[in-house]
């Protein structure tokens, strides 16, 4: 008889498994759209699949004394056709899974909930479940065993592995712009906006930065006429998730990622959008040094390791991380994160019209993938008044880009 396994939660998971019942619960979602109408069948077959390969997704958030911890599940998780809001919640008791596969006629979403993975660990996942579906709805020729990982090393919490205890500096307290829209009550507005990344890469180049550059750098640019007087004093904080196994060696499929930012006051109303690249090219070259990026590693887990946060009961520290959480939110004016390139064999991808990432979030926040020449901005607003969203992708219609929009709305 095989013995269940249970995991302990990483740095982050432990996080947001404290916090898990705030309005707004920590949720990815991937969706693809596919060239035929998705068979159910062939994707709870492709989905069983994949679990074989990722077995330490297939856990239950169980309460423990101290932390909460993933207590291995025999149940299959079921595929159902979408009937959720978007990044709906995952985690309603402890025998709910922390992820779900769903579809809607030719596209296929998978959500999955921050406790259990990062961007990185779950699109990786997600890649599986397509090639999965693909390989056998038409019947293709693919090898889906390059993945050797053993399910220990998936498993792996990277940020105590690379924890180094040192003393910790003290932060610059710049006070970041935080934007005070008034909010929906009970919905959020998701959208994606669709641009050619041939195009979008030679304005890049045109202005000599990185794509990621160019993003943040658009996106700060996207504040400059909807900033007060008052404010013109305050800096726009960009946070950027980094996936930290492009600088330590892991194979984990939990969380492992650093967060770095990039922080621009507006010298006046006539700031340039070339002067704000400049400043983000700087700074991006200095904040994503391996040796910076291990500062923050030190910092979140030196936090979890604190002798005195170890021996509380966990209903005290469900309190003071809830508290955490919400400093933690006024501590930036947005996020962006930018997945990459999501790269899949010829006749996956020949087979899918484009993928979308999104996250729930209680402001707005962007998540950026390329699939082919497709340039998907996946972007999450709790606001009625979106004015620095269009105004961030107007910029891009203005430059000749041709601009493809589709937005929904989902009820929390």
């Amino acid at each position: 008889m095989r013995i269940r396994k249970w995991y302990k939660l990483d740095n982050v998971g432990k996080f947001y498994s404290s916090i898990r019942n705030n309005k707004i619960p920590k949720v990815f979602r991937y969706s693809a759209i596919l060239k035929e109408n998705i068979n159910e069948d062939i994707l709870q077959n492709a989905l069983n699949k994949t679990m074989e390969v990722f077995t330490n997704f297939n856990v239950n958030l169980k309460r423990g004394l101290f932390w909460y911890y993933l207590d291995e599940t025999n149940k299959i998780n079921k595929v159902t056709k979408e009937n959720l809001p978007i990044c709906f919640k995952l985690y309603s008791n402890s025998d709910d899974f922390l992820y779900r596969v769903s579809y809607y006629k030719r596209k296929i979403n998978f959500e999955i909930s921050h406790i259990l993975s990062d961007g990185r660990g779950s699109i990786e996942f997600f890649k599986l479940l397509i090639t999965n579906y693909v390989k056998e709805k038409y019947n293709l020729d693919i090898d889906t065993t390059k993945d050797n990982k053993s399910a220990l090393e998936k498993s792996e919490d990277s940020f105590t592995k690379y924890y180094q205890k040192t003393k910790m500096t003290k932060k610059n307290k710049m006070k970041p712009y935080i934007y005070k829209g008034k909010k929906f009550n009970n919905q959020t507005l998701f959208m994606e906006c669709h641009l050619d990344i041939k195009e979008v890469l030679a304005l890049a180049h045109k202005y000599d930065t990185t794509l990621t550059g160019l993003l943040v750098s658009v996106l700060i640019y996207s504040f400059k006429d909807e900033l007060k007087l008052s404010d013109m004093n305050k800096y726009i904080k960009i946070d950027i998730p980094v996936d930290l196994r492009n600088y330590f060696k892991s194979s984990s499929s939990m969380n492992f990622f650093g967060l770095t930012s990039i922080s621009y006051k507006f010298n006046s109303k006539e700031d340039k959008l070339k002067d704000i690249i400049n400043a983000v090219n700087k700074e991006l070259k200095e904040n994503l040094k391996k040796e910076k990026l291990i500062k923050r590693v030190n910092l979140m887990v030196s936090f979890e390791k604190n002798w005195l946060l170890k021996i509380v009961p966990i209903f005290i520290k469900d309190f003071v991380l809830t508290i955490a959480d919400k400093i933690s939110s006024q501590a930036s004016t947005t996020c962006l994160s930018n997945i990459g390139i999501i790269k899949l064999e010829k006749e996956v991808e020949d087979k899918i019209e484009s993928i979308t990432a999104l996250t729930s979030t209680d402001t707005f926040q962007f998540t950026v993938c390329t699939l082919k020449n497709d340039l998907c901005i996946g972007i999450s607003s709790n606001y009625i008044n979106n004015d620095i969203i269009k105004n961030f992708c107007r910029y891009f219609a203005s430059n000749d880009i041709k601009v493809k929009i589709d937005v929904s709305e989902a009820l929390k």
